[in-house]
């Protein structure tokens, strides 16, 4: 009986071994889910501010990709990667919609595991079409 273990000496210290790491996993893992809200938010306002400014008149879909890039390297250059903006004409050309899509950067490495997150923003607005006073759209009744 001289060989027997008596008292929880150590027990703490083995608790915290196994605890730690998963702790510290939740914690990276809410950073990374930060990250993704954060990514979304970044590529709908350059998805917003790209069709805006390509909407204006003359519509120029390349002047609404660039702002776009603009602010996507403003805000969060290494936040997206393989960010990508395009734009086309909707609707036979009277709306812009503009799309920014990448990967979100990875906080979190799991060794054989991709997460593979990734953002698709899209924004829609009507083309300006300025007309001279008291001139009334083709498509209005009065």
């Amino acid at each position: 009986m001289a060989g027997r273990l008596r008292g929880d000496d150590g027990a703490a210290t083995t608790e915290l071994v196994i605890v730690a790491p998963a702790f510290l996993f939740m914690v990276l893992l809410i950073v990374q889910l930060g990250l993704y809200f954060h990514a979304i938010n970044v590529a709908s306002a350059a998805a917003q501010d790209g069709a805006r400014d390509a909407s204006l008149q003359p519509a120029s879909l390349d002047a609404g990709e660039d702002t776009a890039r603009a602010l996507l390297d403003a805000l969060a250059p290494r936040l997206l990667a393989g960010a990508s903006v395009s734009g086309q004409f909707v609707d036979g050309g009277d709306s812009v919609r503009m799309t920014v899509s990448g990967d979100v950067s990875q906080v979190v490495s799991i060794p054989g595991v991709d997460l593979g997150i990734s953002v698709n923003e899209s924004a829609e607005t009507p083309v300006e079409q300025f007309r001279p006073a008291g001139d009334v759209p083709a498509d209005s009744t009065p």
